[in-house]
């Protein structure tokens, strides 16, 4: 079974952007997490 790379990207609005034209990777760690779409929709729907 293969992860589905290309959809799980799409979850993650950072993921879209390039860096020196080659798409960004993430690199976990304790300090930092990346939020899915639904929850970025979710909090500009509340605050803004």
């Amino acid at each position: 079974m293969s992860i589905p790379m290309k959809k799980i990207r799409q979850d993650f609005p950072i993921l879209e952007r390039e860096v020196y034209g080659k798409p960004l990777i993430y690199f976990d760690n304790a300090a930092t997490t990346q939020k899915p779409r639904c929850v970025v929709e979710a909090i500009t729907n509340e605050y803004y």
